[in-house]
């Protein structure tokens, strides 16, 4: 792209004149809020810039699971951060992806309900105890919160399936899995046929308040807009260095096709750090591990690690599939953003500059949720 000063009067005045919303970030939360804008302000003009030629953050990047919480993680939060703390992120988990099932439709987003397993070696049977004890309270919680029934209970499939060292299971029957690469591609369609515009390779450096409206500067010159939505997530520190936020690297591997691949749900373990799936019907995604090297963890950088790659490789060759040979495929990584606290920040800066970070790896849930409640902000 050619700096903003050099280019015609046609593009100044389609895409960089007079805008009233600035969206930065093309991902889950950014599409989202911008539709939410158009749906409140049919006639504004609403431009989303992305850094990257696909959203660069988690949206196309994650595991694609439909998930709301393994019971190990909800027992979790329940300790460190109370029931109505939960209460409300288990409500925003669950509201957000029925607003993506609505949003984007089943076909849309290749959705399977397939449910998931909490898995638990025998090194953790202590948890697994803990677990199945709690059960029925938890199971009442989640009724209570969302309104789902009998969502929790044990299962011993995943030892049929030929998984090894594990002492039990947990089954949620509300969860399932998704198809990523379909569910950004039916969004972005979704937000073109709006007339918003998307505009990729543009990177953000900073903005400013100049009380009339907002200045943005990008590597190309300045942008400047009547609102500005930051929905970069992991990546926002540089542009809010303020906030309880940090960038967690999600590493994520694809196996080689597997014969007779007997698994057929998505599966958590180590209180969700760890996660896997069936891809292309014979092949298993999994990814995780972060929890092995949090401080290494904790960058913007995009790679794959040998490390934490050699970790997950060890979770496959002793427990998910140990008695087949594979190799892998695909890696890659995509950036999380996490905080001291579980609960996304939805705020406004000022009341020209408004923000949704920290979706704490559950953007596929939460992400069109926010994005709702973000594109009010700058309507009120």
């Amino acid at each position: 792209m050619m700096p903003f000063d050099k280019m015609s009067y046609w593009e100044k005045v389609t895409y960089f004149q007079n805008i009233d919303h600035l969206i930065v970030g093309s991902g889950i939360v950014g599409l989202s809020t911008a539709l939410g804008i158009k749906k409140r302000e049919n006639h504004a003009k609403i431009v989303v810039i992305e850094r990257g030629t696909l959203p660069s953050g988690a949206s196309t990047k994650n595991a694609g699971f439909a998930c709301f919480g393994s019971p190990t993680e909800l027992l979790s939060d329940l300790k460190n951060m109370g029931e109505q703390k939960t209460k409300e992120l288990l409500q925003l988990r669950w509201d957000g992806l029925k607003l993506l099932l609505k949003t984007v439709g089943e076909n849309g987003l290749e959705f399977n309900p397939c449910g998931s397993y909490d898995l638990f070696r025998n090194a953790d049977e202590a948890s697994y105890q803990i677990a199945s004890s709690e059960m029925k309270t938890l199971n009442l919680f989640i009724e209570e919160s969302v309104g789902l029934q009998n969502c929790y209970s044990e299962s011993e499939k995943p030892m049929k399936q030929g998984m090894q060292d594990l002492c039990g299971s947990i089954f949620n029957q509300h969860e399932g899995s998704i198809n990523t690469g379909k569910m950004m591609h039916r969004l972005i369609q979704l937000t073109y046929e709006q007339g918003i515009s998307i505009l990729n390779g543009i990177d953000v450096s900073e903005f400013h308040d100049k009380e009339s409206h907002v200045q943005v500067d990008t590597q190309y010159g300045a942008i400047t807009a009547k609102h500005l939505y930051i929905c970069t997530n992991g990546l926002s520190k540089k542009l809010l260095p303020t906030l309880d936020l940090q960038p967690a690297r999600a590493q994520v591997l694809v196996t080689s096709p597997i014969e007779k691949l007997k698994l057929n749900s998505t599966y958590h373990y180590d209180s969700g750090y760890y996660y896997f799936r069936v891809v292309d019907s014979n092949r298993i995604l999994i990814g995780g591990a972060r929890n092995q090297d949090f401080a290494g963890e904790t960058t913007e950088k995009m790679e794959v690690t040998d490390n934490i790659k050699n970790h997950i490789v060890q979770l496959l060759k002793d427990v998910i599939i140990p008695n087949e040979s594979f190799k892998i495929d695909y890696q890659w990584a995509g950036i999380m953003g996490v905080g001291q606290e579980k609960s996304p920040i939805i705020e406004n800066q000022t009341p020209r500059i408004h923000y949704a970070v920290r979706m704490g790896g559950m953007g596929v849930a939460m992400g069109m949720a926010i994005g709702e409640r973000l594109s009010a902000l700058g309507l009120r």
